[in-house]
Order: C-alpha cells, then structure tokens, then sequence
C-alpha cells in the first residue's frame, strides 16, 4: 500500500476526533525522511511517520502563544511496512491514536510518559506488541485501554499470557501460508527493534503456542539467522514452569534466560 494513502487513512481518523475538541490540522512540510501532520489546540499533537526504520509515532507537548514548545512526548509508536500492510492496519493504527487522546487511556498514557526516560522514548516494548496485535484482534484495543487504566504499568507478559496468545495459537491453527508469511514478516521487525521483555513474549510464549513445528518454521522465516537461533532456543524450553513476571524489574525471568542461551 502507498505510504502516503495510509497516512491519510490514519490522519482522517485521527482529525475527526480532534476536530471535535477544537483542534485545527496545519500545514507541514513533508521530506524525504519522513511525513508530517501537526495538530493545534489545548495541546499539540503531530504524527510522524520515518521512511527509514517505517515507524509512526503519536506524540504531544504544550502550546506557548499558539505553537508547539517542541518538547515532545511519543504517547504512541506502530511499526507500518507498506510493502505487507495495508488499509486495515492504517485504519487500526488511526484508531488507536484516536483512543489515545480520549477517555482514560490519555490519562494513563500521559502518567507514563512522566516516567520514561527521554532515551526510551520510541521502544518497541510489550505495549507496542499488543497494539500492533489489534490489526488481527480488534477487541484487544478495549482490553488494553482497561489494563492501562487500573494497573500503574502495563502488564506485558501478564497481559500476552491472558489475552494475546491463546487468540494467536488458535489463528495460526487457521491461517494459510500467504497469512502466516505476513505475520513472519511483521513479528520479525517487532523483534528486532524490540527491548527483551518483548523479544521474550515473542519467542518463548507467542511461538511456543505454536504446536505444529512447520508453522513454526514459517512463523519464522522472516526472522534473521542470530534471532532464528534464539527461537530455537526458546521452543526447547516449551512445557517448563518459569518464575512469573516479577513487578518493579527492568529484565523478566524469561527474557534473561533467553539472554544466556
């Protein structure tokens, strides 16, 4: 899909919402390293897409005098691959920007971003990979605005254990090969940009529900041979009890095990 058609599709969503609230679109200027879209009102809000690593990113900062102070804060960040997504992940990309800004979840969100570390900002973490889970499961887009707004952090191994792999292991017990090549595709960018709690939720929970080893194989395929090798790995330790996520630490149990071998 043409990258700028989808982000058009993100944006008419996301204007539509902010319209509402008195929000006014203004002109950018767009490069060869990325498209831009500002939005002005109590708050600004812009949505940047970057060509070369084919992120979209949410983010916000304060308004002094009617123009942004330009100390962003990314609320929201998506992987989008014009060559294997299309309208449906544009439209649930929008979506989820558009629930970012309202209700709750902007409240949680924005409690967050206090916390993170500036050199943090964009992490492709467990939040990222449940969002981007919403193009095959929509109703997980209602889930994690709950988990957001009744836990101080997000749950990620808790919530992937509960919500996201019981879903994944019985699509992939339904999917063709042409679906599962693009789910390859979009698991082994997750994986490579993301931080260990996500490679670990990857590897050790989404493809070890995976009974059967040929999809396994093609599950991943895309993946590169260093990340192929930690799969592997992990499929071996399919059936032992690990200890539980473990609250207030910046390694689980299982990606450090991962690690190590």
């Amino acid at each position: 899909m043409d990258i700028n058609n989808a982000f058009d599709i993100i944006n008419s969503r996301f204007e539509k919402t902010l319209s509402a609230k008195g929000y006014r679109r203004e002109t950018t200027a767009d490069s060869e390293e990325e498209l831009n879209a500002l939005y002005i009102g109590e708050l600004a809000y812009s949505i940047v897409y970057t060509f070369s690593n084919k992120r979209i990113v949410l983010r916000s900062c304060a308004v002094e005098d009617g123009e942004p102070d330009n100390e962003w804060k990314t609320l929201a960040t998506w992987l989008f691959d014009p060559d294997s997504d299309g309208s449906r992940e544009a439209e649930s990309i929008g979506d989820d920007f558009c629930d970012t800004v309202k209700g709750p979840r902007q409240t949680a969100a924005a409690q967050k971003q206090k916390k993170r570390k500036k050199d943090n900002d964009g992490n492709v973490d467990p939040l990222f990979l449940a969002n981007r889970m919403v193009t095959y499961f929509p109703e997980l887009r209602d889930e994690i605005a709950y988990e957001m707004a009744h836990y101080e952090d997000f749950r990620g191994v808790t919530f992937a254990e509960e919500k996201i792999v019981p879903r994944f292991a019985e699509m992939i017990k339904k999917a063709d090969d042409k679906k599962i090549e693009k789910i390859s595709a979009g698991l082994a960018a997750i994986y490579s940009a993301g931080d260990l709690d996500t490679k670990g939720i990857i590897t050790y929970d989404m493809l070890n529900a995976v009974e059967d080893d040929d999809k396994f194989k093609k599950l991943t395929a895309a993946f590169s041979e260093n990340d192929k090798k930690v799969t592997k790995a992990a499929r071996k330790l399919r059936g032992k009890n690990l200890k539980p996520e473990k609250p207030k630490k910046s390694r689980s149990y299982k990606t450090d095990t991962l690690n190590r071998m």
